[in-house]
Parts: C-alpha cells; sequence; structure tokens
C-alpha cells in the first residue's frame, strides 16, 4: 500500500529558501508548488487545495496572517505552517497560531527535517 504524502504549497519570497524547500521535498516524494508572491500563493492554494500550506509571515504586498485568514475561510481544514525570521517576541506567533496556524517555526531553520516532522505531524492530525 502506498503511504498518501500530503499536498504542498509554500510561499516564501526569498526564492532560494523556497527553491531549497521543492528540492528537499519533492526528493522525498512529496507533491509541493512554491511561489515567490503571495498572490501566487493564494492562485497556487486555489487550485491545488494543499493539506499543508508552508508560509512567510512578511512579503511584499500581501502578508503571511492575511493569507492565513483567506485560506482559513475557504480550505478549512488545510493546515498552515508559517516559517518566518520575524520576532517580536512571540506575540505575532501567538496571535497567529490563536487564528488557526498550526505552527510556527523561527528561520533559519535548524534543518529541513524538523520542518518535515512538523509537516507529517499536521498531515497526521488531519
Amino acid at each position: 500500500m502506498v503511504k498518501k504524502m500530503p499536498r504542498i504549497v509554500a510561499v516564501d519570497d526569498e526564492v532560494d529558501f523556497g527553491a531549497t524547500l521543492k528540492d528537499y521535498f519533492e526528493i522525498r516524494g512529496y507533491e509541493i508548488e512554491v511561489a515567490s508572491k503571495a498572490v501566487d500563493g493564494i492562485k497556487l492554494i486555489n487550485d491545488k487545495n494543499p493539506d499543508i500550506i508552508i508560509l512567510d509571515l512578511k512579503m511584499p504586498g500581501i502578508s503571511g496572517d492575511e493569507v492565513l485568514s483567506l485560506v482559513k475561510t475557504k480550505l478549512p481544514a488545510a493546515k498552515i505552517i508559517f516559517v518566518s525570521a520575524f520576532d517580536d517576541g512571540g506575540k505575532t506567533k501567538a496571535k497567529l497560531l490563536s487564528a488557526g496556524a498550526y505552527a510556527f517555526l523561527d528561520k533559519p531553520l535548524k534543518s529541513l527535517k524538523e520542518l518535515e516532522e512538523t509537516v507529517n505531524k499536521a498531515f497526521g492530525s488531519g
């Protein structure tokens, strides 16, 4: 029996980070699409109906918290994992988690394995 892998959409304005995520997850058999602009990310989310969304918080145009509220309305079952270098002493992190984000990981990530474990936990809790 083939284990079902989560469909992932990652939205991060750091193109290199998005490419790294795509490489890391694709090699491991995940279906992942990456966008470097929030508007493109929203389109991908609407088209792909992902199980997991990896989001940056601070992006030009539409910020990650705006994407979160949009997704929670349209795809309430999707799990959202923020990966961000933004730090205000945890206030934003707490706000995002109470608004429905599944997790908030600090950039730079200690390892992509940590992110992958969070993705799998989120997918398994569905």
